[in-house]
């Protein structure tokens, strides 16, 4: 190849990623041309189990492949990966320029602001890894951020294949269902939710009187997760 047409090539990579290093979170997927991961991203190819039609539900938080923009741990950014979060084993898939399902390694993305526009309106969803290791979690777990601040709420989405035979059927019907656990990052210590206002109440301390007095004022049970985030989002409000 010709050093000038190896020259334009180089400028033209080095554009590119400039602009992915610039993007912003609220991009329009469907108005960007697709980015696929560096090939220092190594991958291992994912397997058919995954993509089984005869199971219900799906062990993915959502189905269908989503737009997301990813963040690598050293912080190099990639627009409009096509990517699903697998709720069995906590894994990042994404295709690749060859629509090849690969899975990303452990340690690698810290962050994937997943677009899901498979509803009336698009939602946004933001999965983060690092945090502190707890119980079974680790710093490779991602968390779904749905507040952020001072004290940050992070679901943990958790899905299992159950088998269940209904009456007459010649054979086990298998589903994948999923159950959700809370967390409250806060001065960088990982806590899981405690139902009730005890929890809160010794978790915001030094925000203890402000805090009491709205969950009075609101006449807040904090055993929900709605509670949950009214609570936190007045302490992140105040702090």
């Amino acid at each position: 190849m010709k050093p000038v047409l190896l020259s334009i090539l180089a400028l033209t990579v080095l554009n590119q990623f400039s602009q992915a290093q610039g993007q912003a979170p609220n991009f329009n997927p469907n108005s960007q041309s697709p980015v696929i991961f560096l090939t220092d991203i190594q991958g291992r190819r994912a397997t058919e189990e995954w993509n089984r039609t005869e199971i219900k539900g799906t062990p993915f938080f959502n189905k269908d492949w989503s737009a997301a923009l990813v963040t690598l741990k050293d912080n190099r950014t990639f627009k409009n990966v096509s990517v699903r979060l697998n709720c069995v084993n906590n894994t990042l898939h994404y295709l690749t320029s060859n629509k090849e399902e690969m899975i990303a390694p452990d340690g690698v993305i810290k962050e994937v602001l997943l677009i899901d526009s498979s509803g009336a309106a698009v939602k946004e969803h933001q999965f983060v890894s690092g945090y502190p290791a707890i119980g079974k979690h680790t710093a490779y777990t991602f968390y779904e951020r749905q507040l952020n601040g001072k004290a940050q709420l992070l679901v943990f989405t958790k899905k299992r294949m159950l088998e269940n035979r209904p009456l007459g059927s010649p054979a086990p019907e298998k589903e994948y269902l999923g159950v959700e656990s809370y967390f409250v990052f806060k001065d960088g210590v990982m806590h899981e939710w405690e139902k009730g206002k005890d929890f809160l109440l010794n978790l915001l301390a030094d925000k203890r009187e402000a805090v009491e007095q709205y969950i009075k004022a609101q006449g807040l049970k904090c055993r929900s997760e709605e509670d949950l985030k009214k609570v936190l989002s007045f302490y992140n409000t105040n702090s």
